[in-house]
């Protein structure tokens, strides 16, 4: 599923600027001496950050793991050690980190004067994103011998990067690449197979996407979390999401599909297999960018998933054709609410939706779902859709689907998906 978008703060630097720089707007005869650092200042520790912060970015840019290691305190260390690694295994540029401010919604988090404050991180994949993703990331300082050190990465707010947070493990193939981090590591080469299949997957029904795919695996739920600059909870219950890395919804940002390893990790070798195939779909479709019912996002991206995967529908559908039995066929279809990350009964509606676009394929051709999916896609509302491309109204296909899906829960189907 695709990932909501994250608000992005002003990033307010003019008075650091000035003090780093020395600039004054003063005259001739006119001099202001900068203030003097102090222990409790938060101008000077501020300062200090920014010039710790550039001291790290110039060593993640040389590759220079010791001076990155050199810059953070504790445990900080050999993390700030793995990104220098990381950026050279991932081949990152476009790189550039930049402290912006001191977090004025957190106190200090401890009695040795630790504090939080926002930098903003730029990078790119070289080889595999077209535009360069800009976060803004959780740093915690502490003071040091020599000014302030890092003694920490990520927080309850922003976005921190898996390559900032410790060793990554890439593993790239074809048009496909997995960014693996801590126990994920293990299931990198499986989660590259799966990448590999979904790409021929989305390929059979939608030829024409040629781009690539990138997976990020982070070690656990908190670094997914934290990836995402999500709230606890939020995709406790997903396997795997499909988003912008910056959180934006701007056109040419990169779009990477993060899993959930607690979730995805359980799944059967043919359920893991649909989940990356079906967020794939929406990486292929720019599923991020789009405005669309709920429904026929997620239904689409489950059919292409399923068209030629030779799963049984009884087997596919086997939740909502449980729900069918006991309640009845659906009257209407799934709504955004209905298919909420934290709604009950999410796994139905999500087969329920895909019922949906099956029954579209079935009636009309697959073809005629992939133009009734562009037509949504390009502006045009389902109820025209359903008019114009499929020649019939929302409210008779509904009656005829739902009569479809009575006769599926009653006959325990035990033909393929694609029949």
């Amino acid at each position: 599923m695709p990932s909501a978008p994250a608000d992005l703060r002003a990033l307010p630097g003019a008075l650091l600027l000035a003090l780093l720089l020395g600039v004054g707007g003063c005259s001739d005869d006119t001099s202001i001496t900068p203030p003097t650092a102090s222990s409790d200042s938060s101008t000077s520790r501020s300062a200090a950050a920014a010039v710790t912060v550039a001291a790290l970015e110039k060593a993640l840019r040389s590759g220079d793991a010791g001076a990155a290691a050199a810059t953070g305190l504790g445990p900080a260390g050999p993390m700030l050690e793995a990104a220098a690694a990381n950026v050279g295994a991932l081949h990152l540029v476009d790189l550039g980190l930049r402290f912006v401010d001191e977090r004025s919604d957190v106190a200090d988090v401890s009695e040795t004067g630790a504090w939080r404050g926002t930098v903003e991180v730029r990078y790119r994949l070289r080889d595999w994103d077209q535009g360069t993703t800009t976060v803004e990331t959780t740093f915690t300082f502490a003071p040091g011998e020599h000014g302030q050190v890092i003694t920490g990465i990520g927080g309850t707010s922003g976005r921190t990067p898996l390559w900032l947070t410790g060793p990554v493990k890439a593993v790239a193939s074809g048009r496909t690449l997995v960014v693996a981090q801590g126990g994920s590591q293990a299931g990198a080469t499986r989660y590259s197979a799966l990448a590999r299949k979904a790409v021929v997957a989305v390929g059979k029904v939608l030829p024409r996407w040629k781009g690539t795919l990138v997976i990020e695996a982070p070690s656990d739920e908190e670094g997914l979390d934290r990836a995402l600059g999500a709230s606890q909870d939020e995709y406790a219950n997903i396997a795997a999401v499909t988003a912008s890395v910056d959180g934006s919804l701007d056109p040419g940002s990169p779009v990477h599909v993060f899993l959930n390893p607690r979730v995805f990790d359980a799944l059967g070798p043919r359920g893991a297999q649909v989940v990356v195939s079906h967020e794939s779909t929406h990486v292929a479709t720019e599923a991020t960018f789009v405005s669309m019912p709920t429904w026929l996002l997620e239904g689409f991206a489950d059919y292409v998933a399923l068209a030629h995967a030779g799963i049984p529908v009884r087997t596919a559908a086997s939740q909502i054709l449980a729900r069918i039995r006991k309640d009845g066929p659906p009257d209407h279809l799934p709504t955004a609410d209905d298919l909420a990350p934290t709604a009950a009964g999410l796994g139905a509606t999500y087969e329920e939706a895909w019922l949906a676009t099956r029954f579209i394929a079935q009636s009309y051709g697959e073809k005629k779902l992939v133009a009734f999916y562009d037509a949504v896609d390009g502006g045009t509302s389902a109820e025209q859709a359903f008019r114009q491309v499929l020649g019939t109204t929302q409210a008779a296909f509904v009656k005829r689907w739902s009569a479809d899906s009575r006769n599926l829960a009653r006959a325990g189907v035990s033909g393929s998906v694609g029949g």
